[in-house]
């Protein structure tokens, strides 16, 4: 307890001058709103409700002062959760500095009671060992020695308990935050952030990071931390609506809503792929649905596995970088041949020569992607064209002029010779006439006659056609797999429908024929989250719309439940789209989220890929109760034992309780079945949900990823239903650790392979 502590009495002081300083900036920041929001409403009375600068001013300092505001009713709460002690090098005293998620300033001093988490030197109290330390700061690299590092339990304005570095187990402070009952959202781990995740959190800005972490070592969490250090660092550069976050899904989107204006960052924008793609191509494609695919990758009948093979083939390809190089290729043909081979002509009198057309083409408007090229080689004809007719008609004029000098010589008659010339010259002026008429027509008629740039049309020519797919790939695709992929999208497209891996290539070549303005704004700093279900052609086209290249690109391998689309190995995008950038590839192995026992489990089912390069996940701190595998007979005894856990669990006031199926089939299914036996309050999650209401809740296996509660109950892993592939095994992978404290896993008759495989030790069987 903290009143036993040495350091009680300082330290209790020091909470309630912090507290007082809060209270007092507090009551001086509500007046400040106070008075910005009437001055509000008499400006808006005094304009009408118009526009004024005034209005504009007054705005922007009663945000600055709402988000202190808010920031000073988290610092209430706890106002600090940690100190450290520091001397510099060089410096005769020792310096205390506590940390909280927000400064605390005393006004009269001008004295910092409290610094910020993000500042630089808070960076020794996440990674600093006592001792020798350093960090680094604008300056440059501060060097010194830690001779203190402590954490405090602040409840209700008292201080509970003291942990001290060196002196009191400080796992003791993660673990009680690791105990915690999980509810619907995701939390801030600014009191918590281990080592190797500060280390990413405050990565160089630059580089372009890439984390390979383990199911639970908190991904997520680490890169909307990462957001919120980069904004405090350089506020003067980066900009909230300049960084971009892709999430897999709006279900997830919904999940960690919370988490940023808890660290004090607004207005980022936060999107799936889909949604963003859509936006960038600014059409309303009709989409297949993603789930369907693998569904029927999961029915165990309804395709064969050769069928199987081909669409997870033709999935890989559509998003790979082979498939990028193929695009390449053929829009250079297409590119080179736009120009059609003829003079630009008017009554047979030429204009612009194609000598002259493919020199503007190919050498003087070059610098531009094609379709602007074109279009300001049609704004440079029409700005020339009444130059270029006016010579025209001086040849013409010449030539009449040439033909005049023969009628008056040739004859001697002059009234005939003048009816000839008004004959000639009236002939002149209706070729003049007829020139003026037809020039903008003619024009017009020419530019019909280049090749169309229609960027879904030609997608589509690309790849339903076999010989062009053929001629591309140069061999790197058997003809069996093109005539496969070509058969695949037509049915797509006859159907009126894009599958969601049709996306990136057609923004792929908007960009390369319309340039990278046609994507609209870029973006200072991007983050993809489970970024193993991204393809490496997503990510070429999130890189053509960054303005730096500077990425944080965290993922799992081991959930890449979508690789057959995705990413197997990052050096797919390390050495294919990053390859000229500085990329920093870091791994997190320790797993925060699950016990000892739940992980060890877990490792035991993915071990069954067989896989070098998918590290295994490190459990740590806490234990508890083994996973338990029940078999039963029937199914209905599956869903009464279900619902008796339900209650148990909710007598225990657990927040969050998940039951886990396979599909959403099943999930509907066992909702049925639960609905029957009188079981109340559970919420069904489709692909169509978007929001998580906390408790007990019915989920499919590939929506759970991401999320994590307190109870995870996995429904029919039987021999029948999970089989020895690798998508099943990364399934029953996300499942399993999605549990934080237990896990109960429902067999009917047999269990699966995958989990006779485990060790009999690492679970209890009833």
């Amino acid at each position: 307890m903290a009143n036993k502590h040495s350091d009680y009495i300082e330290e209790s002081t020091y909470l309630e001058k912090t507290y007082d300083c809060v209270d007092k900036e507090t009551d001086y920041i509500k007046k400040e709103v106070d008075i910005l929001e009437e001055k509000f409403f008499q400006i808006r009375k005094a304009s009408g409700g118009g526009y004024s600068n005034d209005y504009e001013l007054t705005q922007h300092f009663w945000k600055i002062n709402a988000k202190k505001l808010n920031e000073l009713k988290a610092a209430k709460i706890k106002p600090y959760f940690g100190r450290i002690d520091f001397k510099r090098l060089g410096d005769d005293e020792t310096q205390t500095y506590y940390i909280g998620k927000t400064s605390v300033v005393e006004k009269e001093n001008d004295k910092r009671l409290v610094i910020d988490w993000r500042a630089p030197i808070a960076s020794l109290y996440y990674s600093g060992e006592l001792g020798e330390a350093m960090y680094t700061a604008p300056e440059g690299l501060i060097m010194g020695d830690l001779t203190a590092k402590r954490q405090y339990e602040i409840e209700n304005r008292k201080l509970i308990n003291i942990f001290d570095k060196g002196l009191t187990p400080m796992d003791e402070f993660l673990q009680k935050a690791l105990w915690q009952k999980k509810d619907n959202r995701l939390k801030d781990i600014v009191t918590t952030i281990q080592s190797e995740q500060n280390d990413i959190i405050r990565a160089d800005r630059k580089n372009t990071v890439i984390v390979q972490g383990a199911a639970g070592s908190g991904k997520t969490t680490i890169v909307l931390h990462r957001i919120a250090y980069l904004m405090y660092t350089y506020k003067n550069i980066l900009k909230p609506e300049n960084i971009l976050i892709i999430v897999p899904n709006n279900l997830f989107l919904n999940y960690i809503r919370d988490v940023l204006p808890g660290l004090g960052v607004d207005e980022i924008k936060q999107s799936t792929f889909e949604d963003l793609a859509l936006k960038l191509l600014e059409k309303d494609y009709s989409l297949t649905n993603a789930e369907d695919k693998l569904i029927n990758l999961l029915d165990l009948q309804s395709l064969s596995n050769e069928e199987k093979s081909k669409i997870r083939f033709t999935s890989t390809f559509k998003g790979s970088y082979l498939f990028k190089e193929i695009i390449d290729k053929f829009l250079e043909d297409v590119i080179n041949n736009i120009v059609p081979k003829t003079d630009f002509e008017i009554n047979d009198y030429t204009i612009y020569t194609y000598r002259d057309v493919w020199k503007m083409y190919h050498e003087d408007y070059s610098y531009l992607p094609v379709v602007p090229r074109i279009e300001r080689i049609k704004k440079h004809f029409k700005e020339t064209l009444e130059k270029r007719i006016n010579e025209v008609k001086d040849e013409i004029h010449e030539k009449y002029d040439k033909l005049a000098d023969k009628i008056k010589g040739k004859n001697s008659d002059d009234e005939k010779i003048r009816e000839n010339l008004i004959k000639l010259y009236n002939e002149r002026d209706e070729s003049f006439d007829s020139i003026d008429k037809k020039s903008l027509s003619s024009l017009e008629n020419y530019f019909k006659t280049w090749t169309k740039i229609n960027i879904e049309e030609l997608y589509k020519d690309l790849i339903t056609n076999d010989s062009l797919l053929n001629r591309y790939s140069s061999g790197k695709i058997h003809r069996v797999n093109i005539a496969f992929i070509t058969k695949y999208s037509k049915q797509i497209f006859k159907n009126k429908y894009l599958e969601r891996e049709d996306l990136s290539p057609l923004i792929y070549i908007k960009n390369k024929l319309k340039g990278s303005d046609s994507l609209g704004k870029k973006f200072s700093h991007i983050v993809v989250d489970e970024a193993q279900d991204l393809s490496p052609m997503q990510m070429l086209i999130l890189k053509e719309i960054s303005s730096n290249n500077s990425f944080t690109i965290v993922g799992d391998l081991s959930q890449g439940i979508h690789s057959y689309r995705g990413i197997n190995d990052w050096n797919e995008i390390i050495e294919d789209i990053f390859q000229n950038r500085k990329t920093q590839y870091l791994t997190i192995k320790k797993c925060y989220r699950s016990t000892r026992e739940i992980m060890n489990f877990a490792n035991g089912v993915i071990k069954s890929l067989n896989r070098k390069n998918l590290p295994l996940a490190q459990p740590v701190l806490r234990s508890g109760d083994k996973p338990f595998v029940i078999n039963k007979n029937r199914i209905e005894d599956i869903i009464k034992d279900i619902k008796e856990k339900i209650e148990t669990f909710r007598k225990k006031e657990y927040k969050s309780i998940a039951i886990i199926c396979k599909t959403s089939k099943e999930c509907d299914e066992v909702y049925k079945k639960l609905k029957n036996h009188k079981c109340k309050d559970i919420q069904l999650i489709t692909g169509k949900d978007i929001d998580y209401n906390g408790g007990v809740v019915i989920i499919p296996s590939y929506l759970a990823k991401g999320l994590e509660f307190d109870i995870v109950m996995i429904y029919d892993c039987s021999k029948e239903n999970y089989i020895k592939d690798e998508l099943h095994i990364k399934l029953l992978y996300v499942a399993i650790t999605r549990a934080l404290h237990q896990l109960y896993i429902y067999c009917k008759n047999n269990p699966s392979e995958l989990i006779d495989e485990v060790n009999d030790n690492l679970y209890i069987k009833l």
